[in-house]
């Protein structure tokens, strides 16, 4: 047989083969901040998988230049799920420390059963909630909701489309604000908890889908990164950052004093997008709950969440006692 006429299980092969150095190109800069390339990063592992099977077809045929291939493939995917993947087990909280329980949702602006999530939001009898794209018409609905009447403390900051937010809390709210973020509005809210202050930022970040948007989903997770620098205290920010743990950018803004919650204590793989379809199953974990280095992370769970295309976060978190606050927040924040 010549080579040309290869097989077809040798096609599919190389097929595979040249599916995993696309994505696994997008490593490289500057395709790494091209949106395509932020997309192939988002699924890289996902299409890794499919290395395997190769590696045991390519054997069995002999085929060794493909074996050793898809190998190389099969490695690279090993060592990122070891480094991304969720496998600790939820740890004690300080006896001495505060325990919180905090909710975050993507509701989904054009979710028709907000009421019936917000029902199950209370339900979850936490202790701070955080629901984005919460539009004029969102808010209608919550203001009569059992959410709205179950806690004495919400700010809000309800916006036409996908970047509205509220925040919803059983800690009295000292003071708020809605920040510009690379030129997304993110609510900020400062709460009193009987172990200090703690600086609650209800995240949104842009969709990287046009080279703009990627160049300012970037600029957002630098501009996170420094309000926690310029902030003191315990910190936490949780909601849509649109971004997995593979991406870069969102690497990046765990350097300093924030961390993922999941990378914590994390199981499996902590999917939370897309929601709802029956024969996709989620893929990509793009809602986080990232705090300060000085709060405790005990658990953390996903929740289905009706009608939306997200799943919610749960999270039990512990916040030392004491903890001080040494500062506000300066530099490239302002409100709006």
């Amino acid at each position: 047989m010549s080579r040309r006429a290869r097989p077809a299980p040798a096609r599919i092969g190389w097929a595979v083969i040249a599916a995993c150095a696309a994505v696994t190109s997008a490593r490289v800069w500057p395709l790494r901040l091209l949106p395509v390339a932020i997309g192939a990063r988002a699924v890289e592992r996902r299409v890794l998988v499919a290395a395997y099977p190769v590696v045991a077809l390519a054997l069995a045929t002999r085929r060794r230049g493909l074996a050793a291939l898809a190998a190389v493939f099969a490695v690279v995917h090993l060592v990122s799920r070891v480094r991304s993947r969720g496998s600790r087990s939820p740890r004690p909280i300080r006896e001495d420390s505060l325990r919180v329980r905090l909710v975050t949702a993507n509701v989904l602006c054009t979710n028709p059963d907000v009421a019936r999530l917000a029902d199950d939001l209370v339900a979850e009898d936490a202790d701070i909630v955080m629901v984005q794209e919460v539009t004029p018409e969102v808010l209608a609905v919550l203001r009569t909701s059992r959410l709205w009447s179950a806690y004495r403390h919400h700010r809000v900051a309800e916006r036409p489309g996908y970047h509205g937010a509220a925040t919803f809390s059983r800690f009295p709210v000292v003071a708020h604000e809605v920040l510009d973020v690379a030129g997304s509005p993110m609510l900020r809210t400062d709460l009193a908890t009987p172990h200090g202050p703690l600086l609650a930022v209800n995240v949104h970040t842009v969709a990287p889908l046009t080279l703009g948007q990627a160049r300012r989903w970037q600029r957002q997770m630098d501009g996170l990164a420094a309000l926690a620098l310029c902030a003191g205290g315990a910190i936490v920010m949780a909601g849509d950052f649109n971004a997995t743990g593979d991406h870069r950018p969102f690497r990046r803004m765990l350097r300093g004093r924030l961390r993922d919650a999941f990378d914590a204590v994390g199981r499996g793989s902590g999917a939370t997008w897309p929601i709802g379809h029956r024969l996709l199953p989620p893929l990509l974990r793009l809602d986080h709950v990232v705090v300060s280095d000085d709060v405790e992370v005990g658990a953390l769970s996903t929740a289905t969440s009706i009608g939306s295309d997200h799943a919610r976060l749960v999270a039990e978190l512990g916040i030392r006692n004491p903890l001080r606050s040494k500062g506000q927040p300066s530099g490239p924040f302002s409100a709006v």
